[in-house]
């Protein structure tokens, strides 16, 4: 793993003011198994933050869907368009379910058109 396919602490969301800035100014955009935030940075990368409510799943569901959306995000970081984002996952009832590739679908599908076009 070399380069942009690694996940590296400084694309992480870690600060409480920032998650709650992304939900209140950022877009919201929601799919089936996903609410996701999203907002501008002034960063030169992409971060992701993520939610999972522990009234949903044990440990091993939480574990294993946050486990699926970081791999997403790590694939994937270079194919979202700029402006750079903070981006909030937050993981609904079913995505615990939900194998690699279709958690991959579905989040990818909020940044590109249907045509593969990017937003």
């Amino acid at each position: 793993m070399r380069g942009s396919s690694r996940f590296r602490p400084h694309e992480k969301l870690r600060a409480s003011d920032d998650y709650q800035r992304v939900k209140r100014s950022g877009r919201r955009v929601r799919t089936a198994h996903f609410g996701v935030n999203f907002a501008a940075n002034d960063l030169p990368h992409h971060r992701l933050g993520l939610v999972v409510q522990k009234r949903y799943w044990n440990a091993v569901g939480r574990n294993r869907i946050k486990r699926r959306i970081r791999e997403w995000f790590r694939l994937n970081k270079t194919r979202i368009p700029a402006p750079y984002r903070d981006i909030v996952v937050v993981a609904r009832p079913g995505a615990e379910k939900l194998s690699s590739l279709d958690v991959t679908k579905e989040l990818l599908a909020i940044f590109l058109h249907k045509d593969g076009r990017i937003r």
